[in-house]
């Protein structure tokens, strides 16, 4: 394997510098948080959960649409053991079907439902819990990330390990099909035992995924790999657009930009903190710079200089939604549209997907971090007490808003604090502030 032939890390960039690489590339937006003049401060990905006047949590909510694909999932795996079924009982005849037909038809249903469900909710659910959200506090002017405490090498699987999900699935859904053959036996032979040994290994692979990630914690603590929550300085947090190519064994599948909000490692200049941040799809390059624009408006000018996206979940959003569709469709006359619009959300079960999707904001989600975390440092602060803006930062900002209104634009200047001449002091090198993760500390 050919060996590197630089041996220290390539120089952190600064923002307003591009990269170019592999069929990529990334725009720098920081560390100083500067304006972009990207004309909307949007929250283009969903991430902001929730927002006062001095904190705001960001992290990969639940998602209505992957649920709903679930739904969709679900309705085919239905409709085709729904098939195997009849087909079966034509080939055998007679009415009413055996019992035995029923039995694997049943066995069937409740087999292939299983694969939307540990996939669509029992796994997703597993992993929302893993990833706790990165909290801006404007008045303090810093950032809570989470990250992984280095220990002792560790050779378990992460519980957001897909092959985990994987594995569960494989021994659950043949379990499923063989425990209802076998209790049909059971019930109609005195011959046959209970299935026993059948039913516990399918329970067993039904609660792994959720009983897993305690004895995981269990073993990372013992092994001295407990995860700790890092306070960052809101001018150091590294913010980029990127824009990666999809390659598949033949060609360029796709294309995508991605925003990301990134702890720094001081004590190495280049890197970042392990295992925290977030990397969220933004469409395109103005949705990466919107999405940017969004948190640095709450962190320098507060929530009033933000608007927050609307909310497109939940049984009272998905009422309204229903009731406006039929009013078009019946101010139009056009109740084949409607037929349509009904037979889908059925078959995508919408009206379960939203409810559920309500959940998840409110019962999973919240379940990523301890109920205090962080509670006596996130509280406001008196307007004495904020901390304040760095003198460069203040100067970028200025000679910024008059380059665009000269024309300029922020992905064309090339490194900012070159272009303006302001030098900004090194990094100290030193670690930053660091809690143990439940630790509950202003």
């Amino acid at each position: 394997m050919p060996k590197p032939t630089i041996n220290d890390s390539l120089p952190p960039m600064r923002a307003g510098e591009r990269e170019s690489r592999a069929g990529g590339e990334q725009y720098c937006l920081s560390p100083l948080p500067l304006p972009t003049d990207s004309e909307h401060g949007v929250d283009v990905a969903h991430i902001d959960i929730q927002h006062d006047d001095a904190v705001m949590d960001l992290r990969q909510g639940a998602s209505y649409d992957s649920l709903s694909d679930t739904g969709a999932l679900a309705s085919f795996a239905f409709s085709v053991m729904a098939i195997f079924f009849l087909v079966v009982w034509a080939a055998i005849g007679g009415f009413p079907p055996p019992t035995r037909v029923i039995a694997m038809g049943l066995g069937g249903v409740y087999m292939v439902l299983l694969f939307p469900l540990i996939t669509g909710i029992v796994f997703p659910n597993v992993v929302l819990k893993r990833i706790p959200p990165i909290r801006l506090h404007r008045h303090r002017r810093e950032v809570a990330f989470v990250v992984e405490a280095p220990g002792k090498r560790f050779w378990l699987p992460a519980p957001t390990n897909m092959w985990l999900a994987a594995i569960a699935g494989a021994v659950a859904m043949p379990t499923a099909l063989i425990l209802f053959m076998g209790l049909h036996d059971w019930m109609s032979t005195s011959e046959a035992a209970f299935p026993l040994m059948t039913l516990l290994l399918h329970i067993v692979s039904l609660a792994f995924l959720p009983l897993y990630p305690h004895f995981y914690d269990f073993c990372r603590k013992r092994a001295g790999q407990e995860r700790q929550t890092v306070l960052v300085p809101w001018e150091d947090v590294i913010a980029l657009a990127v824009f990666n190519p999809s390659v598949s064994a033949g060609a360029i599948t796709g294309f995508g930009w991605n925003f990301a909000l990134l702890p720094p490692d001081p004590e190495r200049p280049g890197y970042t903190l392990p295992g925290a941040g977030i990397v969220v799809g933004t469409g395109g390059l103005p949705g990466a710079l919107a999405q940017w624009e969004y948190i640095r408006r709450f962190m320098e000018e507060g929530p009033e200089a933000i608007t927050p996206s609307a909310r497109e979940w939940g049984l009272e959003w998905y009422d309204a939604y229903v009731a406006r569709e039929k009013a078009e469709c019946e101010r139009t006359n056009d109740m084949a549209r409607w037929r349509r619009f009904r037979r889908k959300r059925l078959w995508e079960h919408a009206r379960f997907a939203h409810w559920y999707t309500e959940y998840r904001m409110k019962h999973v989600l919240p379940k990523a971090v301890p109920e205090d975390w962080l509670a006596e440092w996130s509280k406001p602060l008196p307007r004495e007490q904020w901390a304040k803006p760095s003198r460069q930062l203040a100067e970028l900002s200025e000679q910024l808003r008059a380059a665009y209104q000269r024309g300029e634009k922020f992905i064309e200047m090339g490194d900012i604090e070159k272009r303006f001449g302001v030098e900004v002091p090194p990094s100290p090198c030193t670690a930053y502030r660091t809690l143990p993760f439940a630790a509950n500390v202003a």
